[in-house]
């Protein structure tokens, strides 16, 4: 017995095994397609979220690096004051006072040479925050572009799903 000699009725209505076997296909495909779609949202919403975090992220490195760098600003600033307020001292001074003033005068300027080096290493740091921004904004910018080309896959998907639609309305209606 053949696929196309196959003849099932149901309510009164008879179908042949063949129309029954395109249907089954084209609900299978149909089912896949659905699935597939379902788990291409779910990665989607993943990127998403990804990509927000990253965001957050970013702001969060930014408002420390400004933090960072206002009290850096600040404290370079004390530092100069304080360093003028000595030279003027020594300006001062005179030659009798001139011992302690250089004893006293040399544990100032051993404290400065210790906040000097922190200032040193202040560049790097704040280099090292300015490099780890970036990155942030190109891995963010990264996710960007591949969202955009999942949306152009959907749309790409979308019409071919209203195709296949048109394509069954055309055949069923031609029948």
């Amino acid at each position: 017995m053949a696929l196309e000699d196959l003849e099932v009725s149901v309510g009164g209505t008879s179908f042949k095994g063949i129309y029954l076997a395109i249907l089954l296909s084209f609900g299978s495909t149909l089912g896949g397609g659905i699935y597939a779609s379902a788990g291409f949202f779910n990665r989607l919403d993943t990127l998403e979220s990804s990509v927000g975090d990253a965001t957050s992220r970013a702001d969060v490195i930014e408002a420390r690096f400004n933090e960072l760098k206002e009290s850096q600003n600040t404290r370079l600033q004390e530092y100069q004051v304080s360093i003028s307020n000595m030279r003027q001292q020594l300006e001062d001074n005179d030659v009798a006072g001139l011992s302690s003033s250089l004893s006293e005068l040399g544990a100032n300027l051993e404290a400065i040479l210790r906040q000097q080096q922190n200032l040193i290493n202040l560049p790097d740091r704040v280099a090292a925050v300015e490099k780890s921004n970036s990155e942030t904004v190109l891995s963010v910018d990264g996710k960007i572009k591949a969202l955009e080309s999942v949306e152009i896959r959907m749309n790409r998907l979308q019409r071919d799903v209203d195709d296949i639609w048109r394509a069954l309305d055309a055949a069923y209606l031609g029948k």
